[in-house]
C-alpha cells in the first residue's frame, strides 16, 4: 500500500517529463482514416501488480505457451520472442498505429524507458538489409510489390510501416492530430473512407449511401485512474447527408431514469423515436427493392429499457440462448403494440419450429396485478408478454419475469447511488449501470463449458479444459476487485457523446 501511495504522488511529475518529449502524434503524418493510440502504460504499470502476480501463480501464460507451441510447432524461442513483441513495454511510454485511406499503415513506439536497448537489439538481430536515412536506421522487406514493408528505430523510437507512409514521414510530412487522447484512443474518420462506398462494387442505392454517410466516425478514450477506469466517446452525425436519420440518432427527448428501473445484473435505458426508426426502415427496403416490408412501429414510444436478470447457473445460460432478459417498450397504443409483438412472435415460431413438434401456443397469466400472456415459441421456449397502462413488459425466461414481482429498484442500490451521485448526468439521451463482479463470475462459470462445445479432440478438450479454468479462475480475481460500472449519452449539438466510469480497487 505505501509503494503505491509512493507511485500516485510520483505520477504526476513523472507524466509532466514526458510531455517535454515530442509526442508520437506530432510526428505521424496526418490524414489516417483510422488510429489507435496509448500513453503512459509503463507509469501506471503499477496499478495492475496485483493481477499480473495472480496471472503468474496460475501459470496461465505457460500453459498457453504449451498450446501454442504444440499446435504451431513453436520453438520456446518463438513464443518468448512473440512475448517480447507483444508486451505493453513495447509501446511503455508512447504507442501509436494508424490506417490511411489508401492503405498504408505507420505505427512508432517509445518502449518503456528499462527496455529501450532490448527492443533495439531485438530490432537490429531482425534486419536483413539496414540503410541509414534521415537520423534512423531502416530495413526495406525485399518483397515484391510497389509498397513493401519498412521497419526501423532512431535509437529511442520504433517504427513500423508500408514505404509510402514512412516515405511521408522521412520528408517531414508530419503533425497528426488525434480527435481524442487518453491512455488508450482510438478513432475512425469515416469521412476518409467515402471514396471506398463509390467504389467498392457493392452498388448501393444512393439511400443507403447517404445514410452510411450520416455517421461521421467514432473516437474513444479511456484513463486509468486511482479510484477506476474511465471512459469517453464521441460519434459525430453529419444532417446534411440524411436529415431524417439524423433526427432518429439526435433524440431531443429523454431516457427514462436509471433508478427507477429493476435491479439487474445490467440495466439500461434509452430513448429511441421507434415509429420513425420503423418509417424509416420501410423507406430503406424499397431502396433495395423490398417493397413487401413494411415495419408500422407508430403504436411505439419513444422509451424503451432493458433489465438482464442474471444467473449463477451456467448449464441455464447455455440452454436459454435469449438470457434472462426483461424488455420495456413504452406504447402509444398498447393493444395495437401487443398485436405487433404477438405478430412477430408467431413469425418467429415459424422459423425456430422443427417439423411435426413445436409450434406456438399462448397461455393467459397474471404477474403482478397485470394481465399477461405465456408464448410458447418453439425450440426458443417461453417468453413472457406483460400487458401495462403505457407499456409492454416482455421477459425472455422465468427469472426475467421474476424482476416485475419486486418492488425494489435501482436508486435503493448503495453502488448505484454513489456512482449516480459522481458519475451520472440529469438527463441524458440513455444510461447503463452493471454489476460488474456478477456478470465477470457468470462469465467465469460458464466459460469452461463454452470452450468444451467448441473443441471435439479428447486430447484437445484436456488442455484447453485446464487452460480455461486457470482463466476462469483468474475472471473471478478480477471480479473481486471491480466495482459497478455506470455510463451515459446525451445529444450536444450534432454529436452523440458519451461518459462512463468503473470502480476498481487495484
Amino acid at each position: 500500500m505505501l509503494f503505491k501511495r509512493l507511485f500516485l504522488f510520483l505520477l504526476g511529475l513523472a507524466i509532466s517529463s514526458l510531455a517535454l518529449a515530442q509526442s508520437l502524434p506530432s510526428l505521424t503524418p496526418p490524414g489516417a482514416a483510422a488510429g489507435l493510440y496509448t500513453r503512459n502504460l509503463a507509469i501506471k504499470k503499477p496499478f495492475f501488480i496485483d493481477f499480473q502476480t495472480e496471472w503468474n501463480r496460475l501459470g496461465i501464460a505457460e500453459a498457453l505457451q504449451d498450446m501454442l507451441a504444440e499446435d504451431n510447432e513453436l520453438t520456446d524461442e518463438d513464443v518468448e520472442l512473440m512475448g517480447e513483441i507483444f508486451s505493453l513495454d513495447l509501446v511503455g511510454r508512447e504507442g501509436i498505429f494508424v490506417i490511411y485511406p489508401n492503405g498504408d499503415v505507420f505505427a512508432l513506439a517509445r518502449p518503456a524507458a528499462g527496455h529501450v536497448d532490448e527492443f533495439i537489439a531485438l530490432l537490429d538481430n531482425a534486419m536483413e538489409n539496414p540503410e541509414a536515412s534521415h537520423g534512423w536506421k531502416l530495413d526495406r522487406a525485399a518483397e515484391d510489390g510497389d509498397n513493401p514493408l519498412v521497419v526501423g528505430h532512431n535509437g529511442e523510437i520504433l517504427l513500423f510501416g508500408t514505404e509510402g507512409a514512412v516515405d511521408r514521414f522521412l520528408s517531414g510530412d508530419r503533425g497528426m492530430k488525434p480527435p481524442v487522447e487518453g491512455d488508450l484512443a482510438f478513432w475512425i474518420d469515416a469521412q476518409y473512407l467515402w471514396p471506398l462506398l463509390e467504389n467498392s462494387g457493392l452498388e448501393l442505392p444512393p439511400e443507403a449511401v447517404q445514410a452510411i454517410k450520416t455517421i461521421g466516425g467514432v473516437s474513444w478514450a479511456l484513463d486509468i485512474q486511482e479510484e477506476g477506469v474511465s471512459t469517453r466517446s464521441r460519434v459525430p452525425i453529419l444532417p446534411d447527408q440524411d436529415p431524417e436519420l439524423a433526427r432518429i440518432l439526435l433524440p431531443s427527448d429523454h431516457a427514462w431514469p436509471l433508478g427507477d428501473l429493476p435491479v439487474g445484473v445490467g440495466v439500461s435505458s434509452f430513448t429511441f423515436d421507434l415509429a420513425a426508426f420503423g418509417d424509416y426502415a420501410t423507406g430503406l427496403a424499397r431502396a433495395f427493392g423490398m417493397d413487401d416490408l413494411q415495419l408500422d412501429l407508430s403504436a411505439f414510444g419513444n422509451h424503451l429499457a432493458l433489465i438482464d436478470a442474471g444467473t449463477n447457473n451456467p448449464q441455464e445460460a447455455l440452454q436459454n440462448p435469449l438470457g434472462n432478459l426483461l424488455v420495456i417498450l413504452e406504447t402509444r397504443d398498447t393493444l395495437t403494440a401487443e398485436v405487433t409483438l404477438l405478430t412477430w412472435m408467431q413469425m418467429l415460431a415459424g422459423f425456430s419450429t422443427p417439423e411435426g413438434s413445436g409450434g406456438f401456443s399462448v397461455e393467459a397469466l397474471e404477474v403482478n396485478g397485470m394481465p399477461a400472456k405465456k408464448l410458447n415459441i418453439g425450440m426458443v421456449g417461453d417468453l413472457f408478454l406483460v400487458t401495462g397502462s403505457d407499456r409492454l413488459y416482455l421477459a425472455t425466461s422465468k427469472r426475467a419475469l421474476d424482476l416485475l414481482a419486486n418492488d425494489s429498484s435501482l436508486a435503493g442500490e448503495p453502488g448505484f447511488r454513489k456512482l449516480a451521485q459522481n458519475h451520472l448526468a440529469d438527463r441524458y439521451s440513455s444510461a447503463s449501470f452493471t454489476d460488474n463482479r456478477k456478470s465477470l463470475e457468470q462469465l467465469a462459470d460458464m466459460l469452461p463449458f463454452m470452450m468444451l462445445q467448441t473443441v471435439s479432440d479428447p486430447e484437445a478438450q484436456a488442455a484447453t479444459y485446464e487452460l480455461t479454468q486457470k482463466y476462469a479462475q483468474f475472471l473471478k480475481f478480477v471480479a473481486q476487485r471491480l466495482g459497478p460500472g455506470i455510463s451515459y449519452q446525451q445529444v450536444q449539438g450534432n454529436d452523440l457523446i458519451s461518459f462512463g466510469f468503473t470502480e476498481v480497487t487495484w
